[in-house]
């Protein structure tokens, strides 16, 4: 008798993709060299000139967003997780 939680192969493929891109977003860094950037003008934000405080701002705006979407996909790989327990397998 199949499992509580069994899932047929072709949804199963298609949850596992799912799975896949989650843990690949959730477990992402930013590039070094948006990072190294970012750094740089967070240390000299009381100087920048206003194109590069505008880039400064641009920046965090974006790592701001980045950071909700890990948290998002962590948060929705550890709902699949339970709602599918033979996925949790899956790395």
């Amino acid at each position: 008798m199949p499992a509580a939680h069994s899932v047929d192969p072709q949804p199963r493929r298609a949850i596992e993709g799912s799975v896949a891109a989650l843990q690949r977003l959730a477990e992402s860094d930013l590039p070094a060299s948006l990072e190294s950037r970012l750094r740089d003008l967070g240390q000299r934000k009381d100087s920048l000139r206003e194109a590069e405080l505008e880039e400064y701002s641009s920046l965090v705006d974006f790592w701001k967003s980045r950071t909700l979407e890990k948290a998002e996909a962590a948060v929705a790989l550890q709902r699949l997780r339970a709602a599918i327990p033979d996925l949790a397998a899956l790395s």
